[in-house]
């Protein structure tokens, strides 16, 4: 085995704790009227599951629900 398998694993954990850290909260948060890099920080802060939860807890804000209401 060479050093470019260990390579290739060091790329693909750094692209997961990307996907994980940075886009699913970001792109969580702004599909519900949150701002992206608040819960970004928070995520940073605190644990990207803790604040994956929070976001499905919270749900949309109102404007934002209200908007896909008109929309439908």
């Amino acid at each position: 085995m060479d050093g470019t398998a260990g390579g290739i694993g060091v790329l693909l954990m750094l692209a997961f704790v990307f996907w994980l850290y940075i886009w699913l909260p970001a792109s969580m948060a702004a599909g519900r009227g949150r701002s992206s890099v608040g819960w970004v920080i928070l995520t940073i802060v605190f644990s990207p599951f803790i604040t994956i939860i929070a976001l499905l807890v919270l749900g949309p804000t109102v404007e934002t629900a209200l908007a896909r209401l008109r929309n439908s």
